[in-house]
């Protein structure tokens, strides 16, 4: 049977999507309250408006650009050298992030010996990284729709068993109010699904909006059932990424399969092929050199541990992807014309507000 390019579209969404940032979300909506809400409902909106703009940008640019060349051709030729260093900054605080990932999920059944295990894991990836292999390539479709059944399936698993007096912890204590935002902006980001959306659909602008608005709102009622359904379950005892306190009631061989999985699905070499094109195609650096940094800078990053990976993932997401996503805001003002979608000036504006005070709470908090 064959698959629409709607369909298509969407899954594309979705596993671009759906990955990590889901099981901080029932901690943020713990720590959050109301607040989580809130900018729930802004990610939604503004990640809809940032799909849209976006393809507003691809459909009037001949050549195929990069976020930094972008920023060179449309608003100073000087910007693509400052936005490219903060996006490879940006990279390595996502690999960060999915390091402390692996080493938070695998110190529950591995103890002492993950540490040993997480060097084993960068290496690997560093291997295939340095050997321009993408191992899994031919299993992305699968990694991702078997990470979404498993956020499914564990939602529906943990509301035939909510403990309703835990979900009225959200009204109770005092809340983040900004934590709740970096995770969120982790958790919607997918911009890279946009130029492969796009190729399935061409220059549709009707075909468009609705795949990115049923895409969004499906990962957002898989989010809010995971959430509210989690927390609904587990309560105070609920840790920072959720998968931990699994171990207590799963048994141990259904454990280890989700966390190879979820293992599977934070792999480095995806995003460090980005880097590396960058340093390649736009700097000219050679393969050797541009291998070299990439092995440097990651290998770095184990020696970085933080007692907090939420707090990690906030400001990452605040400072670095709130940079990106005001630079796709400032590009699009910057068309003469906008041919398929016209946005409203002031909500830009007010998008990128939110954005650049996202980074200045990043960086001063």
């Amino acid at each position: 049977m064959k698959i629409s390019k709607e369909i298509e579209s969407i899954f594309i969404f979705l596993s671009t999507i759906i990955g990590l940032g889901v099981f901080v979300l029932p901690y943020a909506l713990l720590k959050g309250g109301f607040w989580f809400i809130f900018w729930f409902i802004f990610s939604f909106i503004s990640f809809f408006i940032i799909h849209l703009l976006f393809a507003e940008i691809i459909f009037q640019t001949k050549e195929n650009y990069n976020l930094p060349g972008l920023a060179g051709l449309y608003l100073h030729k000087d910007l693509k050298n400052v936005v490219w260093i903060l996006d490879f900054f940006g990279m390595l605080g996502v690999f960060l992030i999915y390091l402390l990932a692996f080493e938070r999920f695998w110190s529950v059944v591995l103890g002492e010996y993950t540490t040993l295990a997480k060097i084993i894991f960068t290496l690997f990836n560093l291997y295939f990284i340095s050997k321009n292999l993408k191992i899994f390539a031919q299993f992305e479709t699968v990694l991702g729709l078997s990470i979404i059944l498993f956020f499914i399936f564990i939602s529906f698993w943990f509301s035939f068993h909510i403990n309703f007096s835990h979900l009225s912890l959200i009204f109770q204590g005092k809340k983040d109010f900004f934590l709740p935002y970096g995770v969120l902006l982790f958790s919607f980001s997918g911009t890279s699904a946009v130029p492969l959306v796009l190729d399935l659909l061409g220059r549709n602008k009707e075909k468009f909006i609705k795949v990115n608005l049923i895409s969004l709102a499906l990962v957002s009622l898989i989010y809010l059932f995971y959430s509210f359904s989690t927390l609904g379950f587990l309560g105070l005892n609920i840790s920072e990424t959720s998968l931990e306190s699994f171990r207590s009631f799963m048994p141990l061989p259904l454990f280890l399969v989700i966390l190879l999985l979820v293992t599977f699905n934070i792999m480095l070499i995806d995003l460090a092929f980005y880097l590396k094109r960058g340093l390649i195609f736009d700097y000219g650096f050679s393969q050797t050199r541009a291998n070299l940094i990439l092995i440097f800078s990651i290998l770095l990053l184990l020696f970085i541990s933080s007692d907090s990976l939420v707090k990690i993932i906030s400001v990452i997401s605040e400072v670095f992807l709130g940079f990106n996503l005001l630079i796709l805001n400032l590009i699009y003002l910057k068309l003469k014309e906008k041919k398929y979608f016209k946005l409203n000036s002031f909500l830009i504006f007010f998008i990128s507000f939110i954005y650049f005070l996202g980074i200045l709470h990043g960086i001063f908090k």
